[in-house]
């Protein structure tokens, strides 16, 4: 009895001064990194819808080699309305962390 009590105070001990775990993050979309224009093709060669802004917000719809299929979650930055759908380099776009919820 008395080995069963020692263990579980140890157990309750080494959780109180063990070091709490990072945060973990999880992607939560997407965003532009900076001015990039948006394609109608995967190519910059393709005629261009307008102005991607950094900060911008996207839902990644797909991809093709080096580029993003997204789609405008809100209106842009630069006036693009939302839910326009087009083509970004890859390079112009980066996740979104979003915390975990605790539990």
């Amino acid at each position: 009895m008395t080995s069963m009590l020692g263990v579980a105070l140890t157990a309750v001990f080494l959780a109180a001064v063990a070091p709490a775990a990072p945060e973990r993050s999880q992607p939560c979309g997407h965003e532009a990194t900076g001015t990039a224009r948006l394609h109608t093709g995967p190519s910059a060669s393709r005629p261009s819808l307008g102005l991607l802004r950094a900060g911008d917000e996207l839902t990644v719809l797909r991809e093709s080699g080096d580029w993003y299929r997204v789609s405008l979650d809100r209106r842009s930055r630069s006036g693009l309305r939302a839910e326009t759908a087009g083509w970004a380099a890859k390079r112009h776009v980066r996740p979104l962390a979003c915390p975990r919820p605790n539990g």
